[in-house]
């Protein structure tokens, strides 16, 4: 017997004692266990108490036939494999049986090769059935849980776009607070700090520092006003490089600028270079004067919208 096979368990359902022996005799040769009963009417409370691989059931039987048993059994114990045993030779009896549910049809006498090969094969088309259930129950509840992390998923992703979107939205408005707060800052040095600083200046008893603050409200004019109120222009070039803008802007050539500064036209060149480099304005035909107007002008309507609100 196939090892698969071993622990199976087999009952033989016939009125007549002698042939109940006799199979039971010959499938244990399988290795399987075996029961036999002669009451039809035992049947069912038979399957209630034991699960029964295979059921030889004997068609005609008093009290209740072969017929009336086998949805009886498929409801108590649908897995069980019914093989139908009869002494009638009939055709019809056979179809009926296995429209039935019944699995396979033996007639009476039934030599042990035909039972054991019946045996077998019930036996294996139930491990395959079983098999296969299991196998489909498995595929069914990894289909349940690729759906529920997938749904998972379809959430986190939602509350990811979400919270991007608030973050951007949040990053946004703090770039303009930023702006609006450092453009603040420069309109109110320019109200305020640069006056107090003049007054000192004409204050008799610091006379003797009339010449740094002097030089202080020239640096602090120069760092508020034209170019400069640009935060990003002023944010992203030196101090040197701030002051060659704000003349190129005026209209100062190369040789102009270097001559107002007393430095090399090479290195206000330079400079040219890295301010077009730090502004990102990569195309060398575009005029740094034109481009810095525009932008003063966009500061001065900013200034504008400002001190009306």
């Amino acid at each position: 017997m196939d090892k698969d096979n071993r622990g199976a368990r087999i009952l033989i359902v016939d009125d007549d004692p002698d042939l109940c022996s006799f199979f039971e005799s010959g499938i244990t040769q399988l290795g399987v266990k075996t029961k036999s009963i002669t009451k039809s009417l035992q049947v069912i409370d038979e399957l209630k108490a034991e699960f029964y691989n295979v059921v030889f059931l004997d068609i005609f039987m008093p009290l209740k036939s072969g017929f009336d048993l086998i949805p009886d059994i498929q409801k108590y114990s649908p897995d069980t494999k019914i093989i139908i045993i009869t002494g009638m030779a009939d055709k019809e009896i056979a179809i009926t049986a296995l429209r039935l549910g019944a699995f396979d049809f033996l007639e009476k006498p039934v030599n042990l090769e035909l039972i054991f090969h019946s045996t077998k094969r019930a036996l294996e088309s139930q491990r395959m059935e079983i098999k296969y259930r299991k196998t489909q129950a498995t595929l069914d509840q990894a289909q349940y849980d690729l759906l529920e992390q997938k749904d998972s998923l379809e959430e986190l992703n939602r509350k990811l776009i979400e919270t991007n979107r608030a973050l951007t939205i949040m990053a946004q408005n703090m770039s303009r607070e930023k702006e609006e707060t450092e453009k603040s800052i420069v309109l109110k040095i320019r109200s305020l700090i640069i006056p107090i600083i003049q007054q000192l200046h004409y204050d008799k008893n610091l006379e003797k520092y009339k010449n740094q603050l002097d030089l202080f409200i020239r640096q602090m004019e120069a760092l508020t006003s034209g170019l400069a109120t640009d935060i990003d222009i002023a944010t992203s070039l030196s101090f040197s490089e701030l002051r060659i803008a704000c003349l190129i802007k005026e209209g100062l050539t190369t040789e102009k600028i270097a001559s107002h500064l007393n430095i090399s036209p090479c290195t206000v060149k330079t400079h040219r270079k890295n301010i077009r480099r730090k502004l990102g304005i990569n195309n060398h035909d575009f005029n740094l004067r034109s481009y810095f107007s525009e932008r003063l002008k966009n500061s001065d309507n900013y200034k504008e919208k400002l001190a009306i609100s």
